[in-house]
């Protein structure tokens, strides 16, 4: 059975990257001027679904958080029917059968064409990895969860600059987790739903449903140049964001935290034709509010492409994170300006810490605390072909002292 959905899941990839491959041969990506064409959000979550074609159904790609395999699916949009906004809904699937729909009323211009009012609704369901809370947390407890979720959110942002944004944004979300696809060692069997029992095997939020509602804001300062080969400059962006639990008929729903959110990013051109040092500094904070708990798939977690690669998704979770990521790319060969081949070296390394279920249970204080060994690395290197000045498919190969892993992505890496 496992190697059957191995193979199933190896299948879904390959056609998704030979499908995506003929679409972008086929002519060039559109670049986003503002999200006009693509549709970027910085909050509650950041993420860019990149548009292939120009007509009222277009082609996406992405849409999906790391671990759900690759993604995408297709766009219908207003485009200009409606001058001041535009409406758009999304249909999208990933190759590990995650599916996701948006319904969004985009409007481009609020006052000026510098202020942006985004809303949308959507629906997602997915399957993750689940290890248990805490940065030491052994593999032999892994498990997996599904969660449905359905969410409306609102954004309202303005262009302080041509490389300066800021926004506010609300959201309500509800979350109901319950058991995933491992049916050896399904979640419940292992990790609890009652507070009561083991509490170092309680999880929050487990088979039940979550009603949320937060509000925050964000900043972004963003010099990146992608005009010619690798990109160069930086990104800079910060959030900061309350989360409080709406009333339900949960037997535990006292959700309830503030979070606080860091992403620093830096490309450095070397001396060298066509080489450049990339730099990641992440960290997220989330302070439970008096005694009040934080959902176990809302807290901060390490694992994965992009978040110290060398681990599963999803290895390690607790209430705040901190990661380090650096990367050596050189182009070894060039066929236009955006359009080449890359071959990367990189080193990532990061740890979580942090956790509230319990205020005399050693094994949860002994977690609370930063810790020097507490510590995750992971090396590797791959190569990357740049489709465009946004998009390039790229293979990577990591290995820490848990597994030696390889992964796939539509991107050029942080």
């Amino acid at each position: 059975m496992a190697s059957t959905k191995r193979v199933s899941q190896a299948f879904a990839c390959v056609l998704w990257t030979l499908a995506f491959l003929q679409i972008a041969l086929a002519q060039d990506m559109i670049e986003d001027h503002g999200c006009l064409k693509s549709t970027c959000r910085y909050v509650p979550l950041r993420e860019k679904l990149t548009v292939l074609g120009t007509d009222y159904t277009r082609g996406v790609v992405g849409g999906f958080e790391q671990g759900a395999g690759l993604g995408g699916g297709a766009q219908f949009t207003s485009k200009t029917f409606i001058p001041s906004v535009s409406f758009r809904a999304n249909a999208l699937v990933s190759s590990r059968f995650a599916r996701r729909a948006d319904l969004e009323l985009f409007v481009p211009r609020v006052g000026d064409s510098r202020n942006h009012v985004d809303a949308w609704f959507s629906y997602l369901w997915r399957n993750n990895n689940f290890f248990g809370i805490g940065p030491r947390m052994p593999r032999d407890f892994k498990t997996d969860y599904a969660t449905e979720q359905r969410s409306f959110q609102v954004s309202f942002s303005r262009d302080l600059t041509a490389q300066f944004q800021a926004g506010l944004f609300g959201a309500v979300v509800d979350t109901h987790s319950f058991p995933g696809r491992n049916k050896t060692d399904p979640i419940d069997a292992s990790f609890s739903t009652d507070p009561g029992s083991t509490i170092s095997l309680w999880a929050p939020g487990l088979n039940s449903t979550s009603s949320i509602y937060s509000y925050g804001g964000y900043v972004l300062f963003d010099t990146r140049n992608f005009a010619e080969g690798l990109p160069r400059g930086m990104q800079l962006y910060g959030r900061a964001a309350s989360f409080n639990g709406l009333k339900n008929h949960n037997a535990f729903s006292d959700y309830a935290w503030n979070e606080a959110e860091a992403d620093l990013r830096f490309y450095i051109p070397l001396r060298y034709t066509g080489t450049v040092l990339a730099l990641r500094g992440r960290g997220q904070v989330k302070d439970n509010i008096g005694g009040s708990q934080i959902p176990f798939y809302d807290l901060s977690w390490l694992g994965g492409r992009e978040f110290v690669r060398g681990y599963e998704t999803y290895r390690f979770r607790a209430n705040h994170m901190l990661m380090f990521s650096t990367e050596f790319r050189q182009t070894v060969w060039t066929q236009s300006k955006s359009r080449g081949l890359d071959v990367v070296a990189f080193a990532d390394t990061g740890q979580v810490w942090g956790d509230h279920r319990s205020s005399d249970d050693f094994s949860i204080l002994n977690s609370r605390r930063f810790s020097s060994s507490n510590w995750h690395s992971g090396t590797g290197g791959g190569v990357q072909f740049r489709w465009s000045r946004k998009v390039a498919g790229r293979v990577e190969v990591a290995h820490s002292n848990e597994k030696t892993l390889i992964y796939f992505s539509m991107s050029q890496g942080f």
